[in-house]
């Protein structure tokens, strides 16, 4: 490997992987404001509340900044400062590439991930930063049946965060008991570090839309009003998830979940109109023949009195009309009279009714504006949602239905847009946006992420299924299955659509060893990694995204992205010295000889 102090002294461009955001925060502050940083690194409290009150001098000051937690309403729940914390440690994993896995890697827009989906949001993090239009996952509801598995393994960061957080062993271990129980606790410091990352990574005029139920609804708004901003609240949908009811319920018959929805930002965020259905537009007639088409008509008062525009009308048959007791009309007399020399006022078939605005249908804006409760007749329901995977041969208990998403798409993610989703169940998203694709031309492009859960032993269908198929008994087997099996039946009729996925999971991250033998020669902790891993993990830190089309230069060595080399080992750059150049610091024969004859600003090294 390239040693990391030798490349510093040498001038080159040093590029880590992802970053401890708390590290990248506390250099900011000793940047900005430096009196406030101990001599031993730490923040004085003292110092910065006096400095953003106003009475900190130094010409840096923010007068009235200072509020008392007490005074504005907050979540707090049990181990809420480790949660938040977790979110900004970086994570020791790497990803490693599956091509026997994967679909169509070589020219496939999309990317399915295995693993844990908190490292795996850290890991995009360095390459989808403000990049994804649209996020959508329906994670686990908390409801006493559908346990959180991850493991975050907070022993193995014990010794930081104590020495971060100036914790005891006892009260990280008391955490560590806490996380990923069926309290609502448990449950929200699963959830919390998983959308604090996750907003990073939404574009400035992206949304994000989250499935939930009653258990935990109350709970995430108020967790989502805390990351996302209050402001930026967009709707709390219901969706009408069963056509029937049940009637041994206990109390009330449930038959709705939510879709709570947040934007990055509300003031820049638009959603797209949906399509007019055939329902809608048969309420549109030319009952007199209009050469401008189909029409319908609307009152032409307002529920309000003003008193210029209170006066009478005469209709054709003679009848003079005044508007209702307590409303004036819409329109002033003047612009009534145009109305009627343009023929858009409506007086009824016999010219004796009060009058009417005709709207024409060719003149409505080409969609509807979304509502916010969805019928099951509209979008589906969770029965729909498991015969389909049944037709496919899939089993899976209760997945979204592909129509529910493909509504969400058509709301949050325009033609060419990045989707999301970090709880990618049985992929219903992933077929969703192919469907949605097909239908209406677009590009839209999946990045699916599923920890490799192991499917429950009550669970027989689908564990029998994943033997029958050669397939490990886990959910992201379940995930590919239905990806790969949905991509089959759309490409049929639909050949030019994109159906592949490249698949990557994780594995750990090298790490840098002093050989005590050696006292200081440095060594790497890990097995010699493979060229195609190397290759996107130098990617992702350089922020390419993981869809990204390269040319291979040298096999193993040598490849190119838009002009941009990136070394892996021992070849001759000598005839590239004009180029950008990423150099992998981790490789067994990588030394500094062969580039420092090159300009420094041309050269980077990726550890």
């Amino acid at each position: 490997m390239i040693p990391r102090d030798v490349a510093v002294r040498s001038g080159f461009n040093i590029t880590d992987g992802p970053t401890d955001t708390h590290e990248e925060l506390m250099s900011k502050l000793c940047s900005l404001i430096p009196g406030v940083i101990t001599e031993d690194g730490k923040i004085d409290v003292v110092a910065l509340r006096k400095l953003v009150a106003g009475g900190g001098g130094g010409g840096v000051a923010w007068g009235g900044g200072l509020t008392d937690s007490n005074h504005r309403l907050e979540l707090k729940f049990a181990g809420k400062g480790l949660a938040n914390h977790m979110a900004d440690l970086p994570t020791n994993k790497e990803l490693k590439v599956e091509y026997a896995q994967s679909k169509n890697f070589d020219s496939t827009q999309n990317v399915m991930i295995r693993g844990d989906n908190l490292d795996v949001l850290k890991i995009l993090r360095q390459n989808y930063y403000g990049s994804v239009k649209m996020i959508y996952i329906d994670p686990p509801y908390n409801t006493g049946n559908d346990g959180f598995v991850y493991d975050d393994d907070f022993r193995k960061n014990n010794e930081k965060l104590i020495e971060d957080l100036g914790l005891t062993e006892e009260t990280v271990e008391r955490f560590q008991d806490l996380y990923g129980t069926k309290t609502h606790s448990g449950w929200l410091a699963f959830m919390y570090p998983r959308l604090k990352v996750a907003r990073d990574l939404l574009a400035d005029d992206g949304v994000i839309f989250v499935s939930i139920d009653d258990h935990e609804q109350a709970n995430l708004k108020l967790m989502c009003d805390e990351i996302f901003g209050e402001a930026n609240f967009i709707a709390n949908v219901i969706w009408q998830k069963k056509y029937s009811p049940q009637n041994d319920a206990k109390h009330l018959s449930d038959n709705h979940d939510f879709i709570l929805t947040y934007a990055k930002n509300a003031e820049m965020w638009r959603p797209n109109l949906l399509p007019r259905t055939e329902k809608q537009d048969k309420a549109y007639s030319n009952t007199d023949n209009d050469p401008r088409g189909p029409w319908k008509s609307s009152g032409l008062d307002a529920k309000r009195v003003t008193e210029k525009d209170i006066y009478e009308i005469k209709t054709p048959s003679g009848r003079i009309v005044l508007p209702p007791s307590g409303s004036s009309w819409r329109v002033s007399n003047s612009k009534f009279e145009e109305l009627v020399r343009d023929n858009r006022i409506w007086f009824g078939k016999n010219g004796n009714n009060v009058p009417s605005i005709k709207r024409f249908l060719s003149e409505v804006k080409q969609g509807v504006t979304p509502l916010t409760i969805w019928l099951y007749a509209d979008v589906g329901h969770t029965q729909s949602g498991t015969q389909e995977l049944k037709r496919m041969g899939v089993p899976f208990s209760n997945p979204k239905p592909h129509t529910l998403i493909e509504q969400v798409l058509r709301i949050g993610a325009n033609k060419d847009a990045i989707v999301l989703d970090f709880f990618a169940g049985s992929g219903t998203t992933g077929e969703a946006i192919m469907r949605l694709n097909t239908e209406d031309g677009g590009n839209r492009k999946f990045i699916l992420v599923q920890i490799d859960e192991k499917i429950k032993q009550d669970q027989r269908e689908a564990i029998e299924f994943c033997k029958k198929n050669h397939l490990e008994p886990v959910i992201s087997s379940i995930t590919l299955e239905r990806l790969s099996r949905a991509g089959a039946t759309i490409k049929k009729n639909h050949p030019n659509t994109d159906v592949g996925y490249r698949v990557l999971s994780l594995k750990p991250k090298p790490k840098i060893m002093v050989d005590e033998s050696q006292d200081i020669l440095l060594s790497t902790q890990h097995t010699k990694r493979d060229a195609s891993d190397t290759l996107f993990n130098m990617f992702c830190a350089t922020g390419k995204p993981l869809n990204t089309l390269y040319t291979t230069v040298v096999e193993g060595k040598l490849y190119e992205v838009d002009g941009e080399l990136y070394v892996l080992g021992d070849v001759d750059i000598t005839k590239y010295k004009d180029r950008r150049i990423n150099v992998d610091g981790w490789g067994d024969d990588a030394t500094l000889e062969q580039y420092l004859n090159l300009p420094r600003s041309n050269v980077e090294i990726i550890y």
